[in-house]
């Protein structure tokens, strides 16, 4: 996965809308799965920007990503469900943070009697 970076910043683009965006962390990115469509949205920034006379940059970086997948093989865990498909499976920046949501995901639905749990998987 593919993520633009402001580097007059360091922070993260983030597509809000059809025309708005911030700057974020990492973890709350944009990603691309195509190097080439990161690029081109990264040189559309750029050109919005420079007209301006800001002299702010966009740099495409490689990022790994993580997803929760439901050990039960039913599908991925997203805002809403964990039974969603890996196309909208929610996205976590760091391995780390994925297991910690699997985990207190797995703890909350044990205590009202639901057994889950989840498998970190990277894309």
């Amino acid at each position: 996965m593919y993520v633009i970076e402001n580097t007059a910043n360091g922070r993260y683009y983030r597509k809000l809308g059809a025309e708005t965006h911030k700057y974020t962390d990492i973890e709350h990115a944009t990603p691309f799965s195509k190097w080439k469509k990161a690029k081109q949205k990264a040189d559309i920034l750029h050109a919005a920007i420079s007209p301006i006379g800001e002299q702010i940059n966009f740099e495409v970086e490689q990022h790994k990503f993580y997803v929760l997948k439901n050990q039960n093989d039913k599908g991925y865990m997203n805002q809403v469900s964990w039974t969603a498909p890996k196309e909208e499976a929610k996205l976590f920046a760091s391995e780390e943070d994925a297991k910690r949501e699997a985990i207190n995901l797995a703890t909350a639905m044990a205590r009202v009697g639901v057994e889950l749990s989840f498998k970190v998987e990277e894309i």
